[in-house]
């Protein structure tokens, strides 16, 4: 059912949650149990809470340039940044919805909520009246998002466990015999989702993952330790490991583009192309002589092709 959903906001764009009912509606097979509603519902707020699908940003911010810095939208951007921002640049940042409300789940309604629990409405005595103002706050909430709030893929996150796991593929080929269980266990237990250049994962939660895998439920935290921090992990109080990737998909890009000068121009462009990737900055002709050990006019000759 989730798969359904999230193939119907790929394909669409953006699409209301009612929408998204009849559309996995019709794509069930004729003679076989159709999903409730209220099934669907729940699939669709565990995508929303694990950031796989986000509210769209606000379709008609308001944004008026002639109001002063108190406003929000001038608030969230620093005054030395907010300078240089162009007109539909404020217009953007006033459209974008702040976190909670970019993954704010779509609310039951009592009458749903009392199906689940099979408990009586009226529960709680002296608070009728009370409850019966919330009830309606609830059921018009839970209307306005399931029939006029757009959704949509969050890309950013599919783009992170992307990432994660190019990372962890690539380095694989490298690892020693028998820390691969330990080397994926890393990357499941990520604490959070918000910084998409690193990976930070608990011991603990190193060790819950490698529990599920075989042959893992007999490592310790002393098994664990040496081999995070021979992946290059770095960790400030022993307890989280934060992995970098963005250094390892530079690494990633730059040896692939250096093939494709060794490839194209040969073994001496590699070479001088490999010392500048590792300078990363600029270097003299004659350091680059002296450090390749190169005929001064074959790196003259090759420097120039390059530039």
């Amino acid at each position: 059912e989730s798969e359904a959903l999230i193939e119907g906001l790929l394909q669409n764009g953006r699409l209301t949650f009612d929408q998204l009912v009849g559309r996995t509606i019709s794509k069930v097979p004729e003679g076989t149990i159709r999903p409730a509603r209220e099934e669907i519902r729940m699939n669709f707020n565990r995508l929303v809470y694990a950031r796989y699908v986000e509210r769209c940003p606000k379709a008609e911010p308001y944004f008026d340039p002639r109001e002063d810095e108190s406003t929000p939208a001038r608030r969230r951007v620093p005054k030395t940044a907010e300078e240089v921002l162009s007109l539909e640049q404020k217009v953007v940042n006033t459209a974008t919805l702040s976190d909670p409300e970019r993954f704010s789940e779509i609310p039951y309604s009592m009458e749903d909520a009392s199906k689940t629990n099979d408990c009586p409405r009226n529960a709680v005595a002296g608070a009728k009246r009370k409850h019966g103002a919330f009830e309606v706050d609830e059921e018009l909430n839970s209307t306005i998002a399931e029939n006029e709030v757009l959704w949509r893929v969050n890309f950013e996150k599919f783009i992170f466990c992307l990432k994660k796991k190019f990372c962890a593929d690539r380095k694989k080929p490298k690892l020693k015999v028998g820390t691969h269980p330990i080397w994926e266990s890393f990357f499941e237990a990520n604490l959070t989702d918000k910084d998409t250049n690193s990976v930070t994962s608990s011991l603990n939660g190193i060790l819950e993952k490698l529990g599920q895998k075989e042959g893992g439920a007999a490592m310790s935290i002393g098994d664990i330790k040496p081999v995070l921090q021979d992946l290059q992990c770095t960790t400030s109080d022993g307890e989280e490991f934060t992995f970098d990737l963005r250094k390892m998909v530079e690494a990633c890009r730059n040896e692939e583009i250096e093939s494709l000068v060794k490839k194209k121009y040969g073994q001496e462009a590699f070479t001088i192309f490999r010392l500048l990737v590792t300078q990363g900055c600029a270097v003299e002709t004659d350091q680059i002589i002296d450090t390749t050990i190169l005929d001064k006019q074959i790196v003259h000759s090759t420097l120039y092709k390059l530039w």
